[in-house]
């Protein structure tokens, strides 16, 4: 069993989808059944979820606070999507969704008084963006939304859940939400020596040039991909 030949410091993840390539169902098709084999596995095994994992309209952040506060949320695949798995730059449909998701993270660690460990990856594939700059189109809006989450009155806001003030408890998350956070997540990478504007850097290094080159004709002939 692939859990009994983890090392102690390694963890499983199971993902699960609902369709594709099966259009209806798959064998792992949502996260309960994600959560009962991660159980059933072990301790070192936990649920992955892929944001564009999931039916239309389906509440990700309230399965996102369900798994935390179960202690088997493992990390996430981010992108997202308009109808099916499209795999789209995180936030380009929906930012408030990933904001909310972010949300419920900071909660729990605010409850708990520490962060949860969890693996944050980008699944994404991108057959009309630049493959790069759409990479970094994500970390940078991943950065701004997860600081928007930050900035959630979270005192207020719980005393607003206890006394039952839906408008007032909604206006905490709205107000951070509109919070333009663009200048924080740029005094945070200038800080670190790293550049105010990644765009602008990636264009002026010339990079893409040079693996474009390097890479030769044949990639030059391909116009789309897969991931």
């Amino acid at each position: 069993m692939v859990h009994e030949r983890l090392a102690p410091g390694q963890r499983l993840l199971v993902e699960y989808k609902p369709f594709e390539p099966a259009f209806y169902h798959t064998d792992v098709a949502d996260w309960g059944m994600a959560l009962v084999l991660a159980r059933d596995a072990g301790p070192q095994a936990f649920v992955l979820v892929d944001t564009g994992h999931h039916y239309l309209g389906q509440n990700i952040e309230q399965i996102v606070a369900w798994l935390l506060d179960e202690q088997r949320l493992g990390g996430f695949h981010f992108n997202d999507r308009k109808y099916a798995d499209d795999d789209l730059t995180l936030g380009s449909i929906d930012p408030y969704q990933v904001f909310r998701i972010f949300h419920e993270i900071q909660q729990m660690a605010w409850e708990q008084g520490r962060a949860p460990d969890l693996a944050y990856m980008i699944d994404q594939s991108h057959n009309l963006k630049g493959k790069i700059e759409a990479m970094i189109q994500t970390v940078r809006t991943a950065q701004e939304l997860w600081v928007k989450a930050a900035l959630v009155d979270r005192a207020a806001l719980e005393a607003h859940q206890a006394s039952c003030s839906l408008v007032d408890a909604e206006r905490c998350l709205t107000a951070a939400f509109a919070t333009d956070t663009r200048p924080l997540v740029t005094a945070w990478a200038t800080a670190r020596g790293l550049p105010a504007d990644p765009f602008a850097a990636f264009h002026e290094s010339g990079y893409l040039e040079t693996i474009t080159q390097a890479r030769g004709a044949r990639n030059l002939s391909s116009v789309t991909s897969y991931a």
